[in-house]
């Protein structure tokens, strides 16, 4: 497909006529092609299309489809259709009310383009840059981040059932590959086991029996995968997809061991299901599903799933509409406070990096909140507490009461003893120092109860910086001021709340994170056009609602 780019031109006299006719009190379409004009131009895209070839169908006008299409929730073909039989689509489109519209296919291949274009974001961005014009945005104000979890497209497995869906998918994908060679190497007993999709089997009860079905399934992938690195075999088995995935999921659920007694004699190794006892990689690598290797096993409080994570930003000054301002999609297991370094960058980028960015506990970090404060912005947010037991408990002495002379490294405690080392550590993968004090002083002590536990006191701090600027935090956060304004942050919710209800937030529809991300832009981008529709129509932002119980109990009471 090519592109010949057409200027943007007005609405047709025609289809202007009708849809005033047809929405005489107006039309939050007709208000935003007022408001807005067409938003997109074709010369953004010219780099997705190629130079000859057929013509493309206008890009501008399939930009702000996709916009719709998600603002609405609607399928390929049904927003085809809305755009051949809908007034205020075509007066939003700029179309004569006798186009007849594109096919539904052309919806997918626009999305496709944009994603191996690199151009995800560019709807949204475009979309913020003439809000900006328009001073319906500025920087250095006020934002807000919170995320919330995203299924993946796919099945949730447990191990067993992966294991054996990965292998299923690898013998499928050679028997389309290459099915002389597997027709010759497969062994006749994998057709009853691998016929049907994992789940669809009855799978033996208690643990001896699961065990001994788990070790069957591994030997039958060795000897898959022992066919697949045989010298005779074709190289090029090895780089499909489906059998790489299969070689690390192996090693990942199976180890090989050597079960047989020491005689002088090699011995076959056995395959064994890993437990924890033999360890597993992190959730990161951890394999969960052959058709999206990019989803992940996640676990937060009492929710568990398998895919992604979705971080939405947004403004909340007074006087201006609320709108998205950057989608961060990350894999499940990537905790809040490393996705907030990626999101300060992006907003940097876009010139959109706030001046105050609320966020709840899981974004505030020590580091962070320095990582923040270096770019010119304030953190705000629950700070981490300290969880010893001395300051959980009220009547210890917590780290607070140690005077800390940077300097020289060198700590004293409430009873005026000074600590005999100071020395680097890493913990828990971050720097940090180990502070100890003298057995000598801290057994004899009288105060040793409200100290410490073990023979003497040992303090873990973090670097200076990181220390003085969390204590800062802890001590902003008592005062009434630091309620007040954190306040504001709970408005990212109710956008989360509306994501989910209505645009399907929480559920990816598409397969890998690239197009997951594509998906969780085009639904920001598309809520800030239902939010700029609302505020160029004067409707006042919604408040939180109570229950009837709840305004009866907060009522004056007559006198």
């Amino acid at each position: 497909m090519s592109l010949h780019p057409i200027v943007s031109g007005e609405v047709p006299a025609s289809t202007a006529t009708v849809a005033r006719a047809a929405f005489p009190r107006g039309n939050p379409y007709l208000l935003l092609r007022d408001r807005l004009g067409t938003i997109f131009t074709d010369a953004q895209f010219a780099s997705l299309f190629a130079h000859c070839g057929q013509p493309a169908e206008c890009p501008w006008r399939l930009a702000l489809v996709t916009l719709l299409q998600f603002a609405e929730n609607l399928s390929d073909r049904r927003a085809a259709e809305a755009v051949r039989g809908r007034i205020d689509w075509k007066y939003l489109l700029g179309l004569e009310l006798t186009d007849p519209g594109f096919d539904a296919s052309v919806l997918s291949e626009f999305r496709g383009r944009l994603v191996a274009g690199g151009a995800e974001e560019h709807l949204l961005d475009t979309l913020l840059t003439l809000c900006r014009d328009l001073k319906l945005l500025n920087a250095r104000g006020r934002q807000r981040t919170d995320s919330t979890h995203v299924l993946g497209a796919v099945r949730f497995l447990n191990r067993l059932e992966c294991v054996t869906e990965i292998l299923r998918a690898a013998l499928n994908a050679l028997a389309s590959a290459a099915p002389a060679w597997l027709r010759s190497q497969a062994d006749p007993a994998w057709l009853e086991r691998y016929d049907r999709r994992a789940g669809d089997h009855e799978v033996p009860q208690g643990e001896a029996k699961r065990r001994a079905h788990a070790e069957q399934i591994g030997r039958d992938g060795h000897q898959l995968l022992a066919a697949i690195l045989a010298p005779g075999a074709p190289i090029w088995l090895r780089q499909i997809p489906a059998v790489e995935l299969l070689r690390q999921t192996w090693v990942q659920n199976f180890c090989l061991v050597d079960d047989a007694p020491t005689t002088g004699t090699e011995a076959p190794l056995q395959v064994r299901w890993r437990t924890d006892q033999e360890g597993f990689p992190p959730s990161l690598l951890m394999v969960a599903s052959p058709y999206d290797p990019e989803v992940h096993y996640a676990r937060k409080q009492s929710t568990i799933w398998i895919g992604y994570k979705v971080h939405l930003t947004e403004t909340c000054d007074e006087g201006g509409p609320h709108l998205i301002t950057h989608v961060e999609t990350t894999p499940a297991p990537v905790v809040d406070r490393d996705a907030l370094g990626d999101i300060h960058e992006a907003l940097e980028a876009k010139g959109l990096l706030p001046d105050t960015h609320l966020a709840d506990a899981g974004y505030v970090a020590a580091d962070q909140l320095v990582a923040s404060r270096k770019k010119g912005v304030t953190l705000l947010g629950p700070a981490p507490k300290d969880y010893q037991w001395q300051a959980r408990s009220g009547e210890g002495f917590s780290v607070q009461d140690f005077l800390l002379d940077w300097d020289r490294e060198v700590a004293t405690c409430p009873a005026g003893h000074q600590s005999k080392s100071w020395s680097p550590d890493d913990h828990q993968g971050r720097t940090a120092f180990k502070v100890r004090f003298s057995t000598t002083d801290c057994r004899p002590c009288p105060l040793k109860t409200q100290c410490t536990r073990s023979g003497r006191r040992l303090l873990t701090l973090r670097p200076r910086e990181e220390h003085e600027t969390l204590e800062a935090a802890r001590q902003r956060e008592e005062q009434l001021a630091f309620a007040k304004e954190y306040q504001k942050r709970a408005g990212i919710e109710g956008t989360i709340s509306a994501g989910v209800r209505v645009l399907h937030l929480r559920r990816s529809r598409y397969i890998g994170l690239a197009k997951t991300h594509l998906q969780h832009v085009l639904t920001a981008a598309a809520m800030n056009l239902i939010r700029l529709s609302a505020w160029f129509a004067g409707a006042p932002l919604a408040r939180t609602r109570q229950s009837a119980f709840i305004r009866l109990m907060m009522a004056p009471i007559p006198a």
